[in-house]
């Protein structure tokens, strides 16, 4: 694990689905604003849209285009990896911006219910295993 520690006086920014639509917005913003950015996605997506849903480009290109952005592969529906990296990287803020719009999915009955534990699960255990820090849901 790198230092989690403010990297020359940046502020730290942990931001959930970071690879997505949202997400990589705000990775982008924040970056180009002076933040060092933390990005936690796991590319569900694939597993529910297949290749069209990979979003593994967009985590790459974040990657290379940004010195200040660091991606963390960890579902946010591992309750105890989240607490985990939160004890870890103590960040300065949180934006929750993991959600699928699989809509098809859980309408059909979604037995595994990937759409509801990753958006509602999701923000349950990040604000359970919140410290002192804003938590800026954006789902």
């Amino acid at each position: 694990m790198q230092d989690m520690e403010t990297h020359d006086g940046m502020r730290k920014l942990l931001v959930t689905g970071s690879s997505g639509l949202i997400g990589s917005e705000v990775v982008d913003y924040f970056c180009r604003n002076g933040w060092f950015v933390y990005g936690i996605d796991n590319n569900i997506r694939a597993e529910f849209f297949g290749e069209d849903g990979d979003t593994r480009w967009d985590q790459r290109r974040l990657e290379s285009q940004y010195g200040n952005f660091t991606h963390v592969e960890l579902d946010i529906r591992n309750r105890s990896g989240i607490l985990n990296y939160l004890d870890e990287l103590r960040p300065d803020a949180i934006l929750h911006t993991a959600a699928q719009p699989s809509h098809d999915k859980e309408a059909a009955g979604d037995p595994a219910g990937g759409r509801r534990t990753v958006c509602a699960k999701g923000t349950v255990k990040r604000i359970e295993g919140g410290s002192p820090v804003p938590v800026c849901p954006t789902n």
